[in-house]
């Protein structure tokens, strides 16, 4: 089985290259929705969320308010180390489970998507890494479209991840996602080709 990992910066099109790659017949894995699993209601991830940073990010349904710990975590890179240590490490073991199976069900090709693959040292379960990247302004427009914040706040979120240049110098392939998705498709279906092929 070959494993690609896709990662890039909030904003940059990782998930869009993502789905394109499900189209073409890829398997997927996202980081960040196991992420959320991590912590799910009714597991030792929420248990410790809630004693690190309290009642208030416990939502009505008893989850995780993610846009309450988001605002925490983003304005402070202490509480946004002490959710990474709590949270990356049960994500690798999920990793680890879901590429197990789709091993023993005789998958092609797999697909980790992971905004954080470098930082949390999951880019060694790839036999490939792909880095989505787009121009700050780009992604800062993207962002606040798609999700109403202000640009303060998504400014914070984009300073707060891994610089560009430090994610294009480590991957094996870098797509530049400037254009729209008929340019992003056609980059992506040529390097499908190349690995598949």
């Amino acid at each position: 089985m070959i494993t690609i990992a896709v990662t890039g910066g909030i904003g940059a099109g990782k998930s869009e290259t993502v789905i394109i790659l499900e189209r073409l017949g890829a398997r997927t894995v996202n980081a960040d929705l196991l992420g959320h699993a991590a912590y799910a209601k009714g597991t030792a991830g929420h248990s410790e969320v809630r004693d690190t940073f309290g009642e208030q990010v416990i939502g009505d349904d008893g989850e995780i308010d993610r846009k309450t710990l988001g605002n925490i975590v983003f304005a402070d890179p202490t509480k946004r180390r002490a959710l990474e240590t709590i949270v990356w490490r049960r994500i690798r073991g999920m990793l680890e489970e879901a590429l197990a199976r789709n091993a023993e069900d005789g998958v092609a090709l797999t697909v980790i998507e992971a905004a954080v693959l470098y930082e949390a040292g999951w880019d060694v379960l790839a036999d490939h890494v792909w880095t989505v990247e787009a121009s700050y302004h780009q992604r800062l427009a993207r962002i606040m479209q798609n999700t109403g914040l202000p640009e303060r706040d998504v400014r914070r979120r984009i300073d707060a991840q891994l610089a560009p240049e430090t994610r294009i110098e480590r991957a094996e392939t870098t797509i530049c996602n400037d254009g729209d998705l008929t340019q992003l498709e056609q980059r992506v279906s040529a390097l499908w080709e190349t690995i598949t092929n």
